[in-house]
């Protein structure tokens, strides 16, 4: 009879997730739209799925993710709101509003960089 190592609450046997989950957990958000955009150009974070979709999206039209709520910017994009606090999650953010400050901030920089 052989026997199982115990399961932990997350399910797996070591208790600790996908290794996948545990870089995205450990990951550093980018501190402004220049270095998100770089962390995508040197692969440094790709998005499967669904998560995509909503970064093309959020890329294409910054101004409307820096103003928006998540349930306004998943229905713009075909996706549940879960989806779009996935994609902040993803990047290493603790919460939604915290991605959208980022683009906030852009803008705010920019508006005052033209005074």
């Amino acid at each position: 009879m052989t026997t199982q190592p115990p399961r932990h609450a997350s399910g797996t046997k070591d208790g600790g997730g996908s290794k996948a989950q545990a870089r995205r957990e450990s990951r550093t958000p980018p501190s402004n739209l220049y270095e998100l955009k770089s962390m995508i150009a040197k692969r440094e974070v790709v998005f499967p799925g669904e998560l995509e979709r909503v970064m093309r999206a959020v890329l294409d039209q910054p101004e409307f993710i820096a103003f928006s709520t998540a349930t306004s910017i998943a229905g713009k994009c075909g996706v549940s709101r879960t989806t779009v606090v996935r994609l902040a999650s993803h990047l290493g953010f603790g919460k939604f509003r915290d991605f959208k400050n980022l683009f906030r901030e852009h803008f705010k920089e920019a508006a005052n960089a033209g005074r």
